[in-house]
């Protein structure tokens, strides 16, 4: 398969630049995050739903959507998959929501998509730990454990919050999103991660996630998880100083 990389902004696919991914041969899949995007914490619109929608009539292309965010998200989820329920697939995960080590999701979708993936799934190393399967179906059912994921919700998106208007006040601007992660803005990625890296502070860099050739810019990806209130006002000023660093030398690549 070859990727086609489609811009974002803050409610999903952008529609121009969705509408220019079918110029020529027309993608045989769309694959898109609805909610809480990993990393730019963009969701789908109301009304971004509808304009997408719109394209994807005129191709049959199928639709796959990662909603690996449900239960910390708050954002409702707007599927452009259940407007193509003949094509339309939506697999829904609990690693973020309920703990990383459980690695399950389940799948929705027409069965003449979703059976060979049941059968494939039977046997081999592909299968689901039914162990784990059942400690899910527990949680799900469970009050403490359902009031557990609720306040994690309401937590993430505070803390989230607090840490864009700390970066606001260093005149750091960090886009609204939705789910653990914020995706900073900076002048250059490698000079980044090594200003953090010496006041021993972890993050991704943003290259592996970008998809286009040319990025529009550099970033780095932060995680939220274990952010505590007393770190607010030192981190921002640590994420201000390496949004703006820069090299100490640059490589020159000798002919």
């Amino acid at each position: 398969a070859r990727p086609i990389a489609v811009r974002l902004d803050e409610s999903g696919f952008r529609p121009e630049e969705f509408a220019r991914a079918f110029d020529g041969p027309a993608p045989r899949a769309v694959i898109l995050q609805p909610r809480a995007h990993n990393p730019t914490g963009a969701s789908l619109g109301a009304a971004r739903v509808r304009e997408l929608a719109a394209i994807l009539r005129s191709y049959p292309a199928l639709i796959i959507e990662d909603d690996h965010s449900a239960g910390i998200a708050t954002t409702p989820l707007r599927s452009l998959a259940a407007r193509f329920p003949d094509r339309g697939v939506y697999i829904r995960s609990y690693s973020k929501s309920h703990g990383a080590d459980l690695r399950l999701a389940v799948a929705g979708g027409p069965a003449a998509l979703l059976d060979p993936v049941v059968e494939r799934r039977m046997l081999g190393p592909g299968w689901s730990s039914r162990l784990l399967q059942r400690v899910l179906l527990t949680m799900l059912h469970d009050a403490g454990a359902r009031a557990a994921v609720a306040g994690a919700r309401l937590e993430y998106r505070r803390r989230a919050t607090v840490l864009r208007r700390a970066l606001a006040r260093h005149d750091v601007v960090v886009a609204a999103g939705d789910g653990i992660n914020v995706w900073l803005p900076v002048s250059d990625e490698n000079a980044a991660m090594i200003s953090l890296a010496a006041a021993g502070i972890k993050a991704a860099p943003g290259g592996p996630f970008e998809a286009g050739e040319q990025p529009a810019g550099d970033h780095l990806r932060l995680t939220l998880g274990a952010l505590g209130d007393t770190d607010i006002a030192w981190l921002a000023a640590e994420l201000a100083a390496a949004a703006t660093a820069t090299p100490t030398y640059r490589r020159i690549r000798r002919s």
